[in-house]
């Protein structure tokens, strides 16, 4: 079952586990909290054997995905506090070799819906009906290999490729309107050969309704979901705030300002 009081302990353990690091992505990994909790909680089972895939394309967001698997009881106790130290199974981006859940080391934007592909592919080859999860940022739409995957998906009508366009408006130094701002974003992937769903990408029951939809089997299309979110979710200074995009130890008041808020029920 979802629950919304969870996404305040995942949100928790996010910031403990960068402040514990002194370095850290913040801001994009609380926009994303909620894509994936209900993939890793619903749709991809990380201890069956042959199961659907979940590529965390935007992996600078690693802490979001390491405090869901933490949630889910998947990691060590206290395994954390580990995150980005030497000889960790948490680093800075997620790192195949060293962490078994891991389905792609990402990190370098604009390939994880090339892998996807890759996962997509082999799945039909061995005739099993699995899925792959993809999450993009909407300041990686801006890399070509993005679009080089998009237009293979569309073409060949790969259904079972399911891909989440984290938008939280903003990128690494700027904001995405700043740098390169996103035309007729919903008919260019219409165009690529897609069916574009745009939802509230912290609302649980949508990102769960609208998977449901593009799993349905009568869908003659591949779907992209654009999910309409905020960088820093969760907490009033954080949210659409690029200063919290990459962080260091945050001071005494910050910190005790975002335990103060993800603590209200």
């Amino acid at each position: 079952m979802l629950k919304k009081n969870d996404l305040l302990n995942i949100r928790k353990n996010i910031l403990n586990s960068i402040n514990h690091a002194d370095s850290g992505h913040l801001g994009p990994s609380y926009s994303c909290v909620e894509m994936i909790y209900v993939i890793l909680k619903k749709y991809v089972n990380l201890k069956k054997k042959f199961r659907n895939k979940f590529i965390l394309s935007k992996g600078h967001a690693a802490p979001a995905f390491y405090a869901v698997l933490d949630h889910l009881k998947l990691l060590k106790k206290n395994e954390l506090n580990t995150l980005r130290k030497f000889n960790s199974r948490l680093q800075g981006h997620p790192d195949k070799k060293k962490l078994a859940y891991v389905d792609s080391g990402t990190g370098a934007l604009g390939q994880g819906l090339s892998v996807s592909i890759g996962y997509a592919l082999s799945a039909k080859l061995k005739n099993r009906e699995n899925y792959v999860f993809c999450i993009l940022g909407d300041g990686e739409l801006q890399e070509g290999q993005t679009w080089e995957a998009a237009m293979y998906i569309g073409v060949k009508r790969l259904k079972n490729v399911i891909t989440l366009i984290d938008a939280n408006k903003f990128q690494n130094e700027y904001s995405v309107k700043d740098t390169l701002e996103e035309i007729n974003i919903k008919k260019k992937w219409q165009a690529f050969g897609f069916n574009f769903f745009k939802i509230n990408g912290h609302s649980l029951k949508d990102i769960d309704n609208t998977i449901k939809k593009c799993m349905n089997k009568k869908i003659n299309k591949p779907c992209v979901i654009y999910c309409d979110t905020i960088k820093g979710k969760g907490v009033s200074i954080f949210e659409n705030n690029n200063k919290y995009h990459s962080i260091k130890k945050l001071s005494t008041e910050e910190y005790e300002t975002a335990i103060r808020e993800l603590s209200i029920k």
